[in-house]
């Protein structure tokens, strides 16, 4: 990124701004260097966290009015390729204009002329000509060095509520529809590429309780008509299971927007013994495919939706047990 500096003083400052706070205009200019870069951000003489302009990277000039002409004045410039990680401050300073005192002229004495004989005039020696100096190339400056793309990695945590639906059933007691909670952890842009690509890891943590014998549909109809011991049987009818799912993910992000695409397994754990049909097991195992959008609300909060689609290994040969999830999140970022 380099940083060139003009200053433009629309009134005349030489003597006045010697002797007085004259307010000038000075403008800086800067060139955009790398096409990727969406966004610029800067402030005068400081760098406090609340101070910085933000502007777009079609934006490369920035006028004050009203600074000081007689001390320094410098603009400290950022670069971003998302508009939320910036890089090091790049500085260029306008310089006070300062007028060297002209020297006082000695008054000297007057002196009474003398008298002078003429002498015979003689020719007057031509004048000597001037040597014409060759002009001397203007050095180049040199390039300002690139400024180091800042770190896009980061932790979020997220509170997740869902949906989850059996396309094909692995017990026939438990109703396909069923409701699920949890928290993720996700470790987004472990590896980065391409400016907006990275690889991360996400864990998810999962509840769901499957209604067994009976079905939420059923439950909520009776509820509606006032048979309310129909909530007593809803409790005493869920089935408690634990999951643990590990993916890897292609985390594309610009802005505020961050997509997340990837895949893992899944291993879970139930309290139900009879948690499968015509099998002793209490677990289940398998993988899944997973696609995940998110938006930041602010430079912290994040709101998001994501999907699963998953399928058990156990049964893999014969189609497996097929399964489908719909999630609403809510993440803080560390």
């Amino acid at each position: 990124m380099k940083l060139k500096f003009t200053a433009l003083l629309a009134i005349l400052i030489l003597l006045p701004a010697m002797l007085f706070a004259v307010p000038v205009v000075i403008t800086w200019e800067w060139l955009l260097e790398d096409p990727e870069v969406t966004t610029f951000r800067f402030q005068i003489d400081s760098e406090k966290p609340e101070g910085w302009i933000t502007v777009d990277s079609s934006v490369t000039s920035y006028t004050e009015r009203g600074l000081d002409g007689t001390v320094d004045h410098t603009l400290y410039l950022q670069q971003s390729y998302d508009g939320i990680h910036f890089s090091e401050s790049t500085r260029s300073v306008a310089e006070a204009m300062i007028l060297a005192p002209e020297p006082q002229a000695v008054v000297e004495e007057p002196v009474a002329p003398k008298p002078v004989t003429p002498a015979p005039s003689a020719p007057q020696p031509a004048a000597p000509v001037q040597e014409v100096k060759k002009a001397e190339p203007v050095a180049t400056p040199p390039k300002a060095p690139k400024v180091k793309e800042p770190s896009r990695f980061y932790t979020k945590l997220g509170i997740n509520l869902g949906y989850n639906r059996q396309r094909s059933r692995f017990n026939s007691a438990y109703d396909i529809n069923n409701l699920k909670g949890g928290m993720t952890l996700e470790f987004h842009n472990i590896l980065t590429f391409a400016k907006v690509f990275g690889l991360g890891v996400d864990l998810d943590l999962e509840y769901t309780p499957y209604l067994r014998g009976t079905t939420y549909r059923a439950t909520l109809s009776k509820v509606l008509k006032g048979n309310f011991d129909a909530l007593s049987t809803f409790f005493t009818s869920l089935e408690h299971s634990f999951t643990a799912s590990p993916a890897v993910m292609l985390n594309v992000e610009g802005g505020r927007i961050a997509l997340g695409l990837g895949g893992g397994g899944f291993l879970t754990y139930s309290l139900d013994p009879s948690f499968i049909d015509s099998s002793t097991l209490t677990y289940r195992y398998g993988v899944f495919a997973k696609a995940a959008l998110s938006y930041r609300l602010t430079d912290h909060f994040t709101l998001g939706l994501g999907g699963k689609y998953g399928v058990d290994l156990d049964k893999f040969a014969s189609g497996g047990h097929q399964f489908l999830e719909a999630t609403m999140s809510f993440g803080y970022i560390f």
